[in-house]
């Protein structure tokens, strides 16, 4: 079973990346992130005072799935809780220099990404500085199924590349978020590295 959703998933995945224009920003391997280029769907108040506009061009952002970590068959311990969070945040310095380093993207207004997650993983979120936005409490008809669709999606993913991390997750307590930082406030906090190495450290 766990061969054919692989075979199923490996398959979909890069099609899907395709049609969502998902493209790799960074040539550094141990990058956990991908990004496309999209546009707000509603308007919206961040935390910092920014409005966001239905129709200004955001980032979306991706999780890199193959190079999450692996983590241990009992489930994420504390060395890879501190792996995976110093790779993410390398990542979004990376990002960060990406965005700096390319006028033809100054117009971008915010940065967003979109996943199911269970409630422990919503305060490492706000913890890197990003607003979380509900979404399937609110869904009705239709786009509460597709919430769902993309839910058991997730789920499908965390099978295939990281077993491990649906340990004590249950599949009906997923919930599709949305979570979303200003550009002006992503650079703040990630930015200003310029030239100099970024370090992912590797314990």
């Amino acid at each position: 079973m766990q061969s054919l959703i692989e075979a199923f998933v490996h398959r979909l995945d890069p099609v899907l990346r395709r049609a969502h224009r998902v493209q790799e920003f960074t040539a550094d391997e141990r990058c956990l992130l991908r990004a496309a280029l999209g546009f707000a769907e509603q308007d919206l108040l961040l935390s910092d005072g920014t409005w966001i506009r239905r129709g200004d061009p955001i980032i979306e952002l991706h999780l890199w799935n193959e190079r999450i970590p692996r983590m241990p068959p009992e489930g994420p311990d504390l060395a890879w809780s501190l792996r995976f969070y110093r790779r993410l945040v390398a990542s979004l310095r990376l990002m960060a220099r990406w965005l700096e380093d390319h006028p033809e993207l100054s117009r971008i207004r915010a940065l967003r990404g979109e996943t199911s997650m269970a409630d422990p993983t919503r305060k490492l979120i706000r913890d890197l500085g990003f607003d979380l936005v509900l979404l399937e409490r609110e869904a009705r008809g239709w786009r509460r199924l597709r919430y769902q669709a993309d839910d058991f999606y997730v789920w499908l993913l965390m099978r295939t590349y990281n077993p491990s991390s649906l340990r004590g997750k249950r599949f009906d307590r997923l919930e599709r978020v949305q979570f979303w930082i200003s550009r002006e406030a992503f650079l703040r906090r990630y930015g200003g590295f310029g030239g100099s190495s970024i370090s992912i450290a590797e314990p």
